[in-house]
């Protein structure tokens, strides 16, 4: 089902997004402390507000959808109508985003961040979506070696900001360096999708192709919104609480956990989802889950046990000296982590069983949780206390995914052996 290649390709792929996000992370600490990663970080978040709800929705469902379906007319109309509902989805929520950018800038950035700077991240999160269609529709035919290449040529977004923010560039000027690789890329993409959907000649069920793929925008609504517009919503509450800086040290933690959680997500979309969609109804889809559970868990608790014993030495390398925290306070994390890595196993199942309101209903229970948790423990916080509830807010998670994806499989079964 999956090729040695496309494995290998697949971990290149998580290993060039990492190093192109710590680089400019570290370009930005160097350049602008701990202060400029934290608002770096909020820009980002603006601009995954834009492209999330396209590309954790529609986009998951493409892949999804593609890897159950045979005839190749049939994925060349999938692509077609998720490029439409995906752009159409995405162009509505950055019309959001512009509307609310004067108010978002100053309640979540106190000012730090001017409105214009929102409409930019928003408009290169709606380009987002072009190469993410292109990276579903792939991964759907379990083409990972393709995606390589295009992982490759994205990758310039960083190295440029990054050069941009060696030389010293504002963040206006950052985001103009971002929206701008990303236009060029986007449009050469454009183009090439164009040639590729035009096979799929005038034999289209369009309808029912947005119908399947609109399924999964409710999901898209759900984490697209939800997990940025927290994030958005813990950085501010937290700058509040104690500082930007201690923001940025937070940030800091979380991105050396990426080294973790961004491979096993990606482990997890590129090469077991999919897997698990292709299996799902029948006796492998099981297997499937455990081998997921046993390939991804135990070397991630490896890795962050790794984190956790030198994560003086890791933040010094990644950033700076500047960037330290407690012992407990990695501890906390790290396990949170690890926790968080467990709800992502059974929630792409839940993605391949096409449970979709179960989905939705899930998201509430991680980082909006977490945000909700903070606002609610808000007296004397503490960065000990931020990583013991976001451990909480994770064991909730992963104990609703588990047991819905028990509930799905059970119901898919009895239905099986009822018809």
């Amino acid at each position: 089902m999956t090729s040695i290649q496309s494995v290998l390709a697949a971990f290149t792929i998580i290993l060039i997004d990492l190093m192109g996000r710590a680089g400019l992370d570290k370009v930005l600490a160097l350049s602008g402390g701990p202060a400029m990663v934290a608002l770096w970080a909020q820009l980002q978040s603006v601009m995954e507000l834009a492209g999330s709800v396209a590309n954790t929705g529609v986009v998951q469902g493409l892949t999804v959808l593609v890897a159950q379906v045979r005839d190749p007319r049939d994925e060349r109309n999938l692509l077609q109508s998720a490029l439409k509902l995906g752009l159409g989805v995405s162009l509505a929520m950055a019309l959001v985003i512009t509307l609310a950018a004067p108010l978002l800038a100053a309640w979540l950035t106190h000012g730090n961040i001017e409105a214009g700077l929102f409409l930019l991240a928003a408009l290169a999160g709606c380009i987002t979506v072009i190469p993410a269609t292109l990276n579903a529709y792939w991964l759907g035919k379990h083409q990972q070696q393709r995606m390589l290449g295009l992982a490759l040529l994205t990758s310039a977004t960083c190295l440029l900001v990054a050069a941009g923010a060696w030389m010293g560039l504002s963040l206006r000027g950052l985001m103009l360096v971002q929206c701008s690789v990303i236009l060029v890329i986007g449009g050469a993409i454009w183009r090439y999708l164009r040639k590729l959907t035009q096979a799929a000649n005038g034999q289209s069920d369009g309808a029912g192709y947005l119908g399947k793929l609109a399924k999964f925008v409710p999901v898209g609504i759900a984490i697209g919104i939800m997990s940025p517009v927290s994030m958005l919503l813990i950085r501010g509450l937290l700058s509040g609480m104690l500082s930007w800086e201690n923001v940025g040290f937070l940030q800091a933690l979380w991105r050396s956990s990426d080294w973790v959680t961004a491979t096993a997500a990606g482990v997890l979309s590129l090469i077991f989802l999919p897997r698990f969609s292709s299996t799902y109804g029948s006796g492998r889809f099981k297997g499937e889950m455990l081998r997921a559970g046993v390939l991804v868990l135990v070397p991630a608790a490896c890795l962050l046990l790794f984190i956790f014993f030198n994560q003086r030495a890791m933040l010094a390398t990644l950033y700076d000296a500047r960037f330290a925290v407690s012992d407990e306070t990695t501890a906390l994390f790290m396990l949170g982590s690890w926790v968080r890595i467990a709800s992502w196993v059974f929630l792409f199942g839940l993605f391949a069983a096409r449970r979709t309101r179960l989905i939705v209903a899930g998201e509430v229970l991680s980082l909006p949780l977490l945000a909700l948790l903070l606002w609610l423990f808000a007296d004397g916080m503490t960065l000990e206390r931020t990583a013991l509830l976001y451990l909480a807010s994770y064991i909730i998670y992963l104990g609703f995914n588990a047991a819905a994806l028990l509930y799905s499989s059970h119901n898919s079964t009895y239905a099986h052996h009822n018809r």
